[in-house]
């Protein structure tokens, strides 16, 4: 099973140079490959694939592009296979082999929008404790070690608001299956209270940028008023990039959290395949759902359970978890999202909105394992 580790590095401004030289090759890298398979299709060259630009490209550097050998090999190879999961995803995508929304083709990466990234192969780079070396580099701090024990497969370096960060990617055994405390849980996402289980458990939706929208104001008014691509356009950008990535931070700090202890306590958990792009697109609901982070806590669960032997179980979006009474199976048709404490009409049970959305949702997940 492979994991991802991703640590802050300290590099020296010396070594910051060589991370942005690598990153400005890998961005023109992928950008003259997609350039020369776009011309060889215009061309009729059915067959020429992202191996064939590897080979032409490699046999030109050295004449026309010696600076690529100031950096690492890895940057050029990253590249090409960033660009053929690229154009194999689009076309996946077109043919209708890839599940969930559909892939547009490859761009070319921007030198002032695209993300600084570059990756690093596994034989150009060791890890000892709180130090990193790297070929053609040396030493590089990082501010935490190595989780993970097993063999590195590879790391991929990229820089988030002015920090630069390395994920490196470990081949892990997986856990030894644990006593789980319960068997089956159903979890409702929701705006007011992230996740609501169904044995009551509840999960605080923080609201992290919602509570600091003033401040998010404030640095976007800041960043208007500068003359565009000045000094100080670049400071307040990189101010806002901050905040951004602040909040990012403790929203996946929260999530990470939660999701752990759901996927090592339940051996069952039964979620909504919920719509979280459609969703997203009600201007009234937004914020709230982006904020929230819905999308991240599916995401997480679903890797998580592989590492404890749990499992997660989508129920459809359509199933009525909200109108139907866990009691009685009544479903009351006139419920609005304004409802938080509704009486069924069926049998007089009063519920509670989310809970009995997440019973709704365990049972209906158990009768779907069962299936």
């Amino acid at each position: 099973m492979i994991r991802a580790h991703k640590i802050r590095l300290n590099p020296t401004p010396e070594q910051e140079i060589y991370f942005r030289k690598s990153a400005g090759t890998a961005r023109f890298v992928y950008n003259w490959g997609l350039n020369r398979w776009k011309e060889a299709k215009a061309q009729g060259l059915a067959e020429y694939g992202v191996m064939a630009l590897k080979k032409e490209f490699n046999g030109i550097k050295e004449e026309q592009f010696p600076w690529v050998y100031e950096v690492g090999k890895s940057a050029c190879e990253y590249a090409f296979m960033n660009l053929g999961k690229a154009l194999k995803n689009y076309f996946d995508s077109k043919k209708g082999k890839r599940a969930g929304s559909k892939v547009g083709f490859p761009k070319f990466k921007s030198k002032r929008r695209s993300k600084l990234t570059f990756g690093v192969a596994n034989d150009r780079f060791t890890v000892d404790g709180h130090t990193i070396k790297m070929q053609k580099l040396g030493e590089v701090n990082m501010a935490e070690p190595l989780r993970f024990d097993g063999k590195i497969m590879g790391a991929t370096v990229s820089c988030v608001a002015g920090k630069w960060y390395i994920s490196i990617q470990v081949d892990v055994e997986k856990l030894e299956p644990i006593q789980f405390a319960n068997k089956s849980t159903g979890v409702d996402l929701g705006v007011k209270t992230l996740a609501t289980l169904s044995d009551g458990t509840e999960f605080e939706n923080q609201k992290l940028l919602r509570r600091q929208l003033n401040k998010l104001k404030k640095l976007n008014r800041s960043l208007a008023r500068r003359k565009l691509q000045s000094n100080r356009w670049y400071k307040a950008k990189d101010k806002l990039s901050r905040f951004h990535e602040y909040i990012k931070c403790q929203r996946l700090d929260a999530i990470h959290k939660m999701t752990t202890k759901i996927a090592r306590t339940y051996q069952l958990i039964g979620v909504e395949n919920l719509n979280i792009a459609g969703m997203a697109k009600n201007r009234k609901l937004a914020l709230s759902i982006s904020d929230a982070g819905m999308g991240e806590v599916l995401r997480q669960l679903e890797y998580k359970v592989d590492a404890f032997g749990s499992k997660v179980i989508k129920v459809g979006r359509f199933y009525a978890s909200s109108k139907t009474c866990n009691d009685c199976g009544h479903v009351n048709k006139e419920l609005t999202l304004s409802d938080r404490i509704w009486t069924c009409s069926g049998c007089g049970v009063i519920n509670q909105r989310d809970w009995n959305a997440a019973k709704n949702i365990e049972q209906e997940a158990l009768r779907l394992a069962c299936a």
